[in-house]
């Protein structure tokens, strides 16, 4: 069992990183060896021989990423020319069977034909719904003038309602489709099997080039024939052999960089030893002996969660487990000793934690002493300001807050107050359980309630709630912590805890929205932005290493590959002819800048001939300072990118909102802006003033622009009563079913309680 142990925490430190990766992954192996070893000697126990071999694999899977980790670091030319060999031999397997699918779906879409319409649909469901898991699929069938009968699955593109070619391939900046036709008595029935997709398409990982790239780590590029470049990586790809030049398609192995394969070396052993670390620690926690061997073990597995949390980079113990914003710094930081509280998943493991050592000592009845009242008493008192403390480190993303979000937010300090009101509880209860429910839990839960409800009128922008505010809590902490039966004590201190912790997850979050509002008014004005000129510059930079551009499709492949997308800078983007003439247009906001602006710097003669290489142009505009990066070409054409503030009052244009699909949130905040005052210039305000009307935060700030002062309006709603009732009475409820949960765990650590159906039936009831 200690073997064991030792390998799940060998194996946390390698998922933290660091330079002793290696050593970690060798430690993790011979641990699992020596609990081999051990569990296989008399008497005989399937559970411990089961975690046992669990630790094997464990230090297995470590140690195979460590290997693999250090051929790429010493031996890359040899590793790359293996990994290519190999990936090319696979090649044309792996498009051989992309083409038997698009075949075997266009004769589904013939055999459906035949089918009256609703049937087809039907029929055509199936057809997409069997093949290879992972690959994206669809089906149609089309009539001769182009009108769609029957279709299924995913269609990035409509098919042609054409005959011929039988199977073909097309090739479009953003997407490589396959498709395979047959004839039917109403049209044609088209099957299509997705190649690739753009890095900026949604879902480009249900792909045949994205799973052969995680079967063998080579990345595939698909061109029509003859148009891929001269390289001995290019394969020419045709359905039945290539001596009658009928190419289907080209295809170019990439071989990633030496550090990009070592990140993705990584990544997957990463994911993998984590599911193999949760499984090893859940059967160690079965296999060891209730009391001091599990304890080891729960604290073994909280140490695995703390080290290999993503206050170091890594994304939870695994990528493909991580609950959202769970263990994520960048929405919820409030770090105490270093870990405490680095993300919502961090304070909701050490909280577990303590609760599950209070619902021990709370079984354990201890004798009463007076340092114990006064350490629930200190308990009892700390307790609102440390959950406060830590509800001070959530943080909103901009683009808004989403139900897994916020509940993620509430139950990590839903966990924490329960653990402190539970631990205090534990002091005082005493050494035998009383038989009558006292009236102070009740009138504490109630007297909760009253203060939850209370704080929802009390807070405000400016400093959130009274500093006494935090002593009407006590009531209701005091009476809940007083001795009560278990199956009341327990639900009244989840009601008091996730009430409180409720609360002040409302008020942080709107708080949150606040800050975003503020920062999004300081970006008004005169005041430029220097970020977007320093990506500006860097995009402009990439943009002369290219090839010109000629569509809106390749202004779009230049604009998702630049730096200020991860920022969510509003653009429009343009292409000129030498004339002044307008090409391509991708327009992927509504800015309120005139097109002759950027036509007048085009068409400037610094920018004829293609000389003087880009240059960034600002602009004061409505509503704040614009910018134009210029971008000649050595034939004359010229492209232009506008860049406006980061602010809601420039909305995504509906091109934009169409590639980037819904985002499924709601928006933190509202915008506006007054109409202009041309005798009040230069009277800009520093910040926002805040001021709470009925069931809103609304801010005012007056910003100077050319046209003259605005008054600049935000809006953050604060919901209506009713709704938030509602929530947190939901809220409260799961609270309860949580701490019932851990309690039931701690049964199982401590005493190795095995449920009964019928006494789980009872407590249900």
């Amino acid at each position: 069992m200690i073997a064991g142990v030792l390998a799940a925490l060998a194996a946390a430190e390698w998922l933290r990183g660091g330079g002793n990766a290696a050593a970690w992954a060798w430690v993790a192996a011979v641990a699992g060896l020596a609990a081999v070893a051990l569990a296989t000697r008399r008497p005989y126990r399937p559970l411990v021989v089961a975690a046992a071999l669990s630790s094997l694999a464990l230090g297995v899977v470590l140690v195979k990423g460590a290997v693999v980790v250090g051929r790429i670091q010493c031996c890359w030319p040899a590793f790359r020319e293996a990994r290519v060999t190999s990936a090319s031999r696979a090649l044309q397997s792996t498009l051989a069977t992309a083409m038997l699918q698009a075949r075997r779906l266009a004769e589904r879409g013939a055999t459906a034909a035949l089918l009256p319409r609703e049937a087809a649909f039907a029929e055509l469901a199936r057809a997409t719904a069997s093949g290879p898991i992972g690959i994206e699929r669809g089906v149609v069938i089309i009539e001769p003038n182009g009108t769609l009968f029957a279709w299924a699955g995913r269609h990035r593109e409509v098919p042609a309602p054409d005959s011929a070619p039988e199977l073909r391939a097309v090739i479009t900046p953003f997407y490589a489709v396959l498709e395979a036709r047959r004839q039917t008595p109403i049209g044609v029935a088209v099957g299509t099997v997705l190649l690739s997709a753009a890095p900026a398409m949604p879902d480009q990982d249900q792909t045949v080039g994205a799973a052969f790239e995680r079967a063998h780590g080579v990345g595939l590029q698909f061109f029509s024939p003859g148009f891929g470049p001269r390289d001995e990586r290019v394969f020419d790809i045709c359905p039945a052999g290539c001596e009658h030049g009928d190419t289907l398609l080209s295809v170019l192995t990439i071989s990633p960089a030496q550090g990009d394969a070592k990140l993705t070396a990584l990544a997957g052993t990463s994911s993998s030893a984590g599911l193999v670390l949760a499984l090893t620690l859940v059967l160690l926690l079965a296999a060891a002996a209730p009391g001091a061997g599990r304890w080891g073990v729960l604290l073994a597995g909280a140490w695995a969660l703390l080290r290999a949390s993503p206050i170091v980079g890594i994304s939870g113990i695994s990528p493909s487990i991580d609950l959202p914003g769970l263990f994520s710094p960048a929405t919820f930081y409030r770090p105490v000793v270093g870990v405490t509280g680095a993300s919502a998943g961090t304070l909701m493991v050490l909280g577990i934690l303590v609760l599950v050592a209070a619902s021990v000592l709370w079984r354990r009845g201890l004798q009463r002493r007076a340092w114990m009242w006064s350490a629930a008493f200190f308990l009892v008192l700390a307790a609102p300001y440390l959950v406060r403390y830590f509800g001070r480190g959530i943080a909103p993303p901009a683009g808004g807050v989403s139900m897994g979000l916020w509940l993620s937010w509430q139950g990590a300090l839903a966990v924490t107050a329960m653990a402190l009101i539970l631990l205090a509880a534990a002091l005082v209860r005493g050494s035998t359980e009383p038989s009558h429910v006292p009236w102070s839990l009740p009138a504490a839960c109630a007297w909760a309630g009253v203060a939850a409800v209370s704080g929802l009128w009390l807070w405000s922008p400016y400093g959130a709630w009274p500093e006494w505010y935090t002593f009407l809590w006590l009531p209701a902490l005091g009476g809940v912590i007083l001795p009560a039966p278990r199956r009341w004590a327990l639900p009244g201190i989840a009601v008091v805890a996730g009430t409180a912790a409720a609360l002040i997850t409302w008020g942080a979050a709107v708080e949150g929205r606040l800050q975003l509002a503020e920062r999004d008014a300081q970006r008004l004005g005169r005041e430029g932005d220097a970020l977007s000129v320093a990506l500006l510059e860097r995009l402009g930079q990439q943009i002369s290493a290219r090839a010109q551009p000629h569509t809106a499709g390749d202004l779009y492949a230049l604009w998702v590959g630049s730096p200020l997308v991860a920022e969510d800078y509003p653009a429009v983007l343009q292409l000129w002819d030498a004339g002044g003439r307008s090409i391509a247009e991708l327009p992927l906001a509504t800015l309120d800048l005139p097109q002759a602006v950027p036509a007048a710097f085009a068409a400037s003669r610094s920018t004829a001939g293609g000389e003087g290489g880009p240059r960034i142009e600002p602009v004061e505009w409505v509503p704040g300072v614009h910018y134009v990066l210029v971008v000649p070409f050595a034939g004359g054409d010229v492209l232009t990118v506008v860049v406006g503030p980061r602010t809601r009052l420039l909305p995504p244009d509906r091109t934009a909102r169409f590639l980037r699909g819904d985002p499924g949130v709601e928006p933190p905040y509202t915008i506006t802006r007054s109409l202009p005052d041309p005798s009040s210039a230069n009277s800009a305000g520093a910040r926002l003033t805040w001021r709470r009307i009925g069931w809103a935060a609304r801010g005012e700030r007056r910003v100077d622009l050319p046209e003259g002062a605005r008054h600049v309006h935000v809006r953050v709603d604060l919901r209506g009563p009713w709704a938030l009732l509602v929530r947190g009475s939901l809220v409260v409820l799961l609270d309860v079913a949580l701490l019932t949960g851990v309690w039931v765990f701690a049964l199982v650590v401590a005493e190795g309680w095995r449920p009964r159906v019928p006494a789980v039936l009872a407590a249900l009831r």
